[in-house]
C-alpha cells in the first residue's frame, strides 16, 4: 500500500496563498522591467532635472545617466584579501550618508568629478549612489536604500522606482537598479583608473536596497565591501566574485535581511531554507548576524501568524512585522550592534542606535578582520536561525 499525505483544508489554503504571493510578485516584476525599458528616454530628461536641488545642497554632480553607458571592463581585484581595506565604521557611515541631505562621514572625503562629489540618482530604476574616498586613497561606492531617507524631502518620486526594485528583488529577479549599479560602478572604476587607483582599492557598500545593489556588484565584479540588511541574491545570478572579500551584515529580527534562503525566519515569504549557498536566494559573501537571536524567532512567529489568522488577525501580524522593520532594519540598529557611531546622521534613518544583543565591537575592523572575528564568536551561525 502506498504512503500518501493528506493535506488539510488549512494547509491547502496556506499553499494557495503562497502560490498567489509568488505569482503576483513575478507578474509585477515583469511589468516593472517593461516600464523601465519603455521609459528609458524620458528618464534621461527627468532624472537630471530632479537631481538639481540635491546637487545644489550637497555640492554634488547633477545626475548624468550617460555614466550608465560605460562599457569599460572591471578588472577583477588581485589583492583585497589583506587588512588594507576601509573599516566597518567607514562602510556603514558611507552607507548611512546616502540617506543624509548633506554632510561628510568621518574619515572620508568626497570623490570628485569636475570639482563636485560624484553622485547619481536614477528616478526610474531607483538606483542612487554617492562616491567617497578614504585617507588611504581607497574609493567607496555607497548605494542608497529605499526612500532615500532625508532626501525624500526634495526627491520623493524616486521612492516609486526603489519600491519597484524591492519587488523585483523579492521575486528573485535581478532588478534594473542592480544592473544600473553595475553600470555606474564601471564608470567609477574608469574615473578612479584615470587617477591611478586600481580595483584593489575600490569597494562597494550599501544598506537595504543599497546593500542588494552592492552585493550584486560585488558578485559580478569581485570587488570587496560590506552590505547591511540586504536580501539574498537569486541563485541563478553568478559572477566572478567568490565572496571571500565581502561581508553581509544582517540583524536578527529584520524582515528585509531575512528575505533569503540561508537564514530561517521569513519563510514562506522567503524561499525555502537551505544552509549556505545551497538555496534559491542566498546572501552573497560571508553572512554576519548581529543582535539577539531570540528576535529572529519573534519575527518567525509574526510571519507564521500572517498565514494562519483571520483578515483582522493578519492585519495585526502585519503591524507587528512593520514594528520589527522599524526596530531592526534601520542603520541606527546595526550601528548599535556593531559599536559604530554614525556620522553624519539621518533624521529618518537613525532611529534606535542601541544594541539588541551582545555588541560586536567591530567599528575599526577591516573586511578580513571583521570576517575573522565573526568566525570566532560563540554564537556564529548557531541556533535555529541557521540550523543545518
Amino acid at each position: 500500500m502506498k504512503n500518501s499525505t493528506l493535506r488539510t483544508p488549512h494547509s491547502l489554503f496556506s499553499s494557495l496563498k503562497e502560490d498567489f504571493w509568488r505569482g503576483v510578485l513575478n507578474v509585477t516584476s515583469d511589468a516593472i522591467q517593461i516600464a523601465n525599458t519603455v521609459g528609458s528616454g524620458v528618464n534621461h530628461i527627468i532624472s537630471p532635472i530632479l537631481s538639481i536641488p540635491q546637487a545644489i545642497i550637497g555640492h554634488q554632480t547633477v545626475t548624468d545617466l550617460s555614466f550608465l553607458s560605460s562599457k569599460d571592463a572591471i578588472p577583477v581585484p588581485t589583492d583585497q584579501s589583506g587588512t588594507h581595506t576601509p573599516t566597518v565604521s567607514q562602510f556603514l557611515n558611507a552607507s548611512n550618508a546616502t540617506y543624509s541631505l548633506a554632510g561628510t562621514p568621518s574619515d572620508l572625503t568626497p570623490f570628485l568629478h569636475d570639482g563636485k562629489q560624484l553622485v547619481i540618482s536614477d528616478q526610474f530604476s531607483g538606483m542612487a549612489a554617492k562616491v567617497w574616498q578614504t585617507p588611504d586613497q581607497q574609493v567607496v561606492i555607497a548605494f542608497q536604500g529605499t526612500t532615500g531617507g532625508d532626501n525624500m524631502l526634495i526627491n520623493p518620486t524616486i521612492l516609486v522606482g526603489q519600491i519597484a526594485a524591492d519587488i523585483q528583488a523579492a521575486s528573485q529577479h535581478v532588478s534594473q537598479s542592480q544592473k544600473d549599479a553595475l553600470a555606474f560602478t564601471r564608470f567609477v572604476v574608469h574615473e578612479a583608473g584615470e587617477r591611478g587607483i586600481d580595483t584593489n582599492n575600490i569597494f562597494v557598500t550599501g544598506h537595504s536596497l543599497g546593500g542588494i545593489e552592492a552585493s550584486y556588484v560585488a558578485q559580478q565584479t569581485g570587488l570587496g565591501g560590506i552590505s547591511f540588511e540586504s536580501t539574498g541574491l537569486p541563485a541563478a545570478s553568478t559572477g566572478v566574485g567568490t565572496g571571500a572579500n565581502f561581508a553581509n551584515v544582517i540583524t536578527y529580527g529584520d524582515p528585509v535581511g531575512s528575505m533569503a534562503s540561508d537564514i530561517q525566519g521569513f519563510q514562506p515569504f522567503a524561499p525555502a531554507y537551505k544552509p549556505g549557498s545551497e538555496g534559491a536566494m542566498p546572501h552573497y559573501g560571508h553572512v554576519i548576524a548581529v543582535g539577539a537571536e531570540a528576535d529572529q524567532q519573534t519575527l518567525s512567529n509574526h510571519i507564521a501568524g500572517v498565514w494562519s489568522h483571520t483578515l483582522i488577525g493578519n492585519a495585526v501580524q502585519l503591524a507587528q512585522i512593520t514594528t520589527d522593520f522599524v526596530k531592526y532594519h534601520l542603520p541606527g540598529a546595526v550601528a548599535g550592534d556593531l559599536g559604530v557611531t554614525l556620522s553624519p546622521t539621518s533624521i529618518s534613518q537613525n532611529i534606535g542606535g542601541v544594541s539588541h544583543g551582545p555588541v560586536f565591537n567591530a567599528a575599526g575592523d577591516t573586511i578580513s578582520q571583521f570576517i575573522a572575528a565573526d568566525t570566532l564568536r560563540q554564537n556564529h551561525h548557531s541556533g535555529s536561525a541557521f540550523a543545518a
